[in-house]
C-alpha cells in the first residue's frame, strides 16, 4: 500500500465532509462533537474503570442498522475531543472514501484502518497549514528560534498547543513528527522520555485557563430529555423504566411556564 498517496487523499476527503457544514473553523476543538452527532447517535457517559475514550458500535434500530458512539466522559476533555473525531472517521466510513480515490485498488487491514483514522482525526483537528502556522506564532512568543531548544521550551510551547487545538499531549508529539516540524529521531525521544515529559505537561497546563484537561462526567443523548418527555406524555414506556432512565442520565424534572414572550426580533 501507498501510505504517501494515502496521507494526500485525506486532506481531499476531509474538504468532502467540510462542505455539509456551512461554516466551519480550522480550530474545531469542541466543535467535534456537533459534527459527530449530525452523522450518529452520540452517548456521552462517564466509564470510570474503562481505558477506552471512546467506541463505535452499530445497532438496529426499528429494522434498521444504525451508527452509536460511545463518548467516555470520564477521560479529559482533550481526550474526549480526539475520540470522537476518531470515531467520527469511522462512521463517515473514512477509509472506503479513501480507497474510492487511490490510483489503484487496495484495501486496509484492521490495523492498518486505526492508523489511517488516527491520521484523519490529526488532520481534521489540526490541519497542517494552520497548525505550523500556529507553532511558529507560539514559538515567536516564546523568543524561540526552533534551532535549537530546551526540553522544557518546548513541552511548554506543546502545552499552549493542547490549549489552542484542545487535543492531548500525545496528538501533538504525533503531529509534530507528521508536519516534519521535528524529526522522527527527536519524536522517538520524545516518547521514550514520556514519564519526565508527562510531569511537565501537568506543570505547565497548571499555568493556563484551559478545559483540556477537565473531566466533564457528562451524561446525556443529545435530544434525550425531548425524547423521554414524549414517551411520557404519551405512556409509551412504564414508570419504572421511565425513572431509571432519568436517574441513569441525571435528567431532572423542569417546571416551567406557558408564559409566550416577545423578545423584539425583527423581520
Amino acid at each position: 500500500m501507498n501510505w504517501n498517496e494515502v496521507i494526500s487523499i485525506l486532506p481531499l476527503v476531509i474538504e468532502d465532509l467540510k462542505k455539509e457544514y456551512l461554516l466551519i473553523n480550522p480550530m474545531i476543538r469542541d466543535d467535534i462533537f456537533g459534527i459527530l452527532e449530525k452523522h450518529c447517535v452520540v452517548v456521552y457517559y462517564p466509564l470510570e474503570n474503562e481505558s477506552n475514550c471512546g467506541f463505535h458500535t452499530k445497532r438496529f434500530v426499528k429494522n434498521k442498522l444504525e451508527d452509536f458512539v460511545y463518548i467516555n466522559t470520564a477521560k479529559p476533555v482533550a481526550n474526549q475531543v480526539f475520540a470522537a473525531a476518531h470515531e467520527l472517521g469511522h462512521v463517515w466510513r473514512v477509509a472506503d472514501k479513501v480507497i474510492e480515490k487511490m490510483s489503484d485498488k487496495v484495501s486496509f487491514s484492521s490495523e492498518e484502518e486505526e492508523l489511517l483514522i488516527n491520521r484523519f482525526a490529526a488532520e481534521l483537528l489540526m490541519p497542517e497549514k494552520e497548525f505550523r502556522k500556529t507553532f511558529n506564532v507560539r514559538m515567536k512568543e516564546f523568543n524561540l528560534d526552533g534551532k535549537k531548544i530546551k526540553l522544557e521550551d518546548l513541552i511548554r510551547v506543546v502545552v499552549v498547543l493542547m490549549n489552542d487545538y484542545m487535543v492531548p499531549y500525545e496528538s501533538v508529539r504525533r503531529r509534530f513528527v507528521e508536519t516534519n516540524i521535528i524529526s522522527n529521531e527527536m519524536g522517538f525521544y520524545m516518547d521514550k522520555h514520556r514519564e519526565i515529559i508527562g510531569v511537565l505537561v501537568d506543570e505547565y497546563s497548571k499555568e493556563l485557563n484551559t478545559v483540556v484537561d477537565n473531566f466533564t462526567g457528562k451524561k446525556t443523548i443529545p435530544g434525550l430529555r425531548s425524547l423521554i418527555e414524549k414517551i411520557e406524555e404519551n405512556k409509551l414506556l412504564d414508570e419504572y423504566t421511565i425513572c431509571k432512565i432519568k436517574k441513569d442520565f441525571d435528567i431532572n424534572d423542569i417546571r416551567g411556564t406557558d408564559d409566550v414572550l416577545n423578545i423584539g426580533m425583527g423581520d
